[in-house]
């Protein structure tokens, strides 16, 4: 699935480094 023509690995690597970010300030 294509949002804003964000390819969907570029949205899997933003979420998994969201993830990440989110782990490191919580």
């Amino acid at each position: 699935v294509t949002c804003g023509g964000i390819d969907k690995r570029t949205i899997e690597k933003f979420e998994k480094e969201a993830a990440e970010l989110g782990k490191g300030s919580s």
